[in-house]
């Protein structure tokens, strides 16, 4: 069931609750890589392909702040604007949680990318994890971190990678697609994957529950406690490698 209608004071109110990115937007999709091109790049220059990744990069944020608009917004809807809904409030609430996570993480990979061809890092040159497709993210973090710790793409940078909250929805968006998506309290019974007879507390026997499933890991406002400054963290950081990114075209001009 979708939910209602909020009235405009209670959407205004949500929304300054997530930073805007309209002056990002306008900045970044006036971007265009032929016009930069036509600067004093060479033809075999990656500057330019910054460009079509930071738009990528702000398109992306500008879904997961749909996302996390629309989390905040169930949850008001159906805690507080009708007759009270807790379990829809927690589904809905969730769902689109879930989806700022999901985002944030790709918008971070294409911001990734970015920095590698703003700065003209070298594929060889970037550290190789143990997968073959491992996290562009964290590959470029340590590359920052090892070779340019004091530049002010790596600062904005590696003060993402460094934030609890960002760290926290990475390692959540990481368990959702990779393992298990982590259990929420209000959604009923719910079970973690793994052997049910556990070793008794003397240690020689086994013991079995029944019918109370296991404890969930996250409420919803969990969720939200640091998905939220996530965003926040990820928009600031966006925001001083396009300033960044800025300076380098008028260099260069």
């Amino acid at each position: 069931m979708a939910r209602g209608l909020l009235d405009e004071a209670t959407l205004i109110s949500i929304s300054q609750q997530i930073p805007s990115i309209e002056n990002l937007q306008k900045i970044v999709l006036q971007f265009s890589p032929d016009l930069i091109s036509m600067i004093k790049f060479e033809p075999d220059s990656t500057i330019p392909i910054a460009a079509v990744c930071l738009r990528d990069t702000v398109n992306t944020i500008a879904e997961a702040r749909y996302a996390l608009l629309e989390a905040l917004s169930h949850k008001t809807w159906y805690l507080e604007k009708q007759p009270k809904d807790e379990l829809s409030a927690i589904f809905f609430g969730r769902f689109y949680a879930d989806d700022t996570a999901l985002r944030l993480y790709s918008a971070g990979e294409h911001l990734a990318q970015a920095i590698v061809d703003m700065l003209e890092i070298s594929q060889k040159d970037l550290p190789r994890g143990r997968q073959k497709k491992a996290s562009r993210q964290k590959s470029v973090g340590k590359y920052l971190r090892k070779e340019k710790p004091t530049h002010p793409v790596a600062i904005a940078a590696l003060g993402l990678a460094n934030s609890s909250e960002w760290k926290k929805t990475i390692r959540y968006r990481n368990d959702w697609v990779h393992s298990q998506p982590p259990p929420v309290k209000g959604l009923g019974i719910v079970y973690k994957r793994g052997q049910r007879w556990k070793l008794s507390d003397y240690g020689n026997t086994f013991e079995l529950g029944f019918g109370g499933g296991d404890e969930p890991e996250y409420s919803l406002d969990d969720l939200l406690k640091f998905i939220q400054p996530a965003f926040a963290k990820f928009t600031e950081t966006s925001d001083a490698i396009v300033q960044f990114y800025i300076e380098l075209l008028k260099r260069a001009a």
